[in-house]
């Protein structure tokens, strides 16, 4: 590139600070020779003329060290350590021969899971603490229909995904958010190449969730994509999805650009791990968290029916059901021992009798206390009380204003059955929308990714529709 001359990226490139640029063309001529890399599997390197001021930096890697593990449970993770030794990642940085079930147990920052056909509930409830906790992850060709369609899974959609392996050309291929460190490469990248999961679609009566956006598309079809799992506040809790069976030709650019984007997934940093070496026991187990908690009334409106579900538990002693009529006064409405410690997803419930409660509404939220005496709190569910006229159909939200997690209950009658929640703005343009085929009482929707102001919650069943302000600070 000659000097003073400009550059438009499609993607945006990896900044390296001035005061780190001394010596760095040495640096990297000597590892282009070393690894006889040439041609596209050389990535260019451009350096400014000039300071630039506004740049977006969405990632900082300063002090970032990545620690992988390439999940062992499909078997093939000789796919994944092939492209560590394509792009020689030092043998330090990641490690095989581990299940999912170990991410809560062991130093990692990454997990990857090649090719793998089989759906595992205890290796996805794992993997899924693992990015609720921070974590990021990559599941690649079949382990993406596995897991995303496992009832444990379910990190992108809500009801799961259809293969479609649609025979869409690279030069046809869309990358609609070139801006993300997913897709920071230039070239092509081709979306049925190899394997028996190429490409995807939302399956009928699925919606997307957990803010999932794609990153190579062929018309409806799907061949890159990722979720996070976390508030956008918080760096990692990361699921990406590749399809394509494997990329071994360090010649072809579409190959190439299958590996970059494994690699740029890998590098995108989080803040989990820190302090130890790659696989090495934590002193400390991730700490339970819950995967569900519901609050249902039933159909008699004597009784409300109060579920959840636990991933992996660690020391863990019970459970304290509180319930609330005013969502600040709490007392105790039953307690449930725990299994203590355990690896697989477990089930829980208690049925709380409210025949003698005059609230309209009645507010619940989950206590769980470890052997030590340790406590922590879930986010609060909210069941109303009292039967809809046909004319007068209302829903509560809570709490609003919101920041992040609304909190939005519906008549009773509408319960387990099919409901649409819409966000619309100010201008009628619709913001969110989710559809829930079984809905609970009280949905919780995470809005942290709108913009602040006030929003319309519309939420419709069977051609019933309510609404109501809400004000997202």
């Amino acid at each position: 590139l000659t000097a003073n001359a400009s550059r438009d990226f499609k993607a945006g490139p990896f900044v390296i600070k001035a005061a780190d640029t001394t010596g760095v063309a040495a640096l990297i001529t000597l590892f282009y020779t070393t690894a006889v890399l040439t041609g596209n599997n050389r990535p260019r390197v451009y350096r400014l003329a000039s300071a630039a001021t506004n740049v977006d930096i969405r990632h900082d890697m300063s002090g970032f060290r990545p620690k992988v593990a390439i999940l062992d449970d499909g078997r093939n993770t000789a796919i994944h350590v092939n492209y560590m030794t394509m792009c020689s990642i030092p043998t330090s940085n990641y490690t095989t021969a581990y299940s999912g079930v170990d991410l809560l147990t062991k130093c990692f920052t990454f997990a990857s899971e090649p090719h793998n056909d089989a759906s595992l509930p205890a290796t996805i409830s794992a993997i899924k603490r693992f990015v609720q906790y921070g974590g990021n992850f990559l599941a690649q060709c079949a382990a993406v229909e596995a897991y995303e369609n496992s009832p444990q899974g379910h990190f992108h959609t809500s009801a799961g995904m259809d293969v479609t392996n649609s025979n869409t050309a690279a030069a046809s291929v869309v990358y609609p958010n070139p801006d993300l460190s997913y897709t920071q490469f230039e070239g092509v990248f081709n979306v049925n190449k190899t394997g028996s999961v190429k490409n995807w679609r939302l399956a009928s009566g699925s919606s997307f969730i957990n803010n999932e956006h794609n990153h190579a598309t062929g018309g409806t079809t799907i061949g890159a994509s990722v979720s996070k799992l976390t508030s956008a506040a918080l760096s990692g809790g990361l699921v990406f999805y590749l399809g394509n069976h494997t990329f071994t030709d360090a010649t072809d650019i579409e190959d190439i650009n299958g590996v970059r984007m494994y690699m740029n997934a890998m590098l995108t940093p989080n803040a989990i791990n820190i302090n130890c070496n790659t696989g090495t026991p934590l002193p400390f187990p991730l700490p339970v968290k819950l995967v569900a908690f519901n609050a249902n009334l039933s159909q008699d409106q004597s009784r409300v029916d109060l579920t959840w579900i636990t991933a992996q538990e660690s020391n863990s002693s019970h459970f304290v059901v509180e319930r609330s009529t005013d969502g600040i006064n709490f007392n105790e409405a039953g307690t449930v021992f725990s299994y203590g410690n355990s690896s697989v997803e477990k089930n829980y419930q208690l049925a709380d009798n409210i025949s003698s409660v005059t609230a309209t509404i009645i507010y619940y939220r989950l206590r769980q206390v470890d052997i030590d005496g340790k406590a922590e709190y879930s986010a609060t569910r909210m069941v109303k009380i009292g039967k809809s006229s046909e004319n007068t159909i209302s829903i509560q939200t809570y709490p609003n204003p919101v920041s992040n997690q609304l909190q939005i209950t519906i008549p009773a009658n509408w319960q387990n059955r099919k409901v649409v929640y819409e966000i619309v703005n100010v201008y009628g343009q619709a913001a969110m929308r989710i559809e829930s085929a079984n809905s609970s009482q009280t949905e919780t929707l995470n809005i942290s990714s709108l913009k602040s102001g006030f929003y319309i919650v519309k939420v419709t069943c069977e051609g019933k529709t309510a609404q109501q302000k809400i004000v997202k600070q």
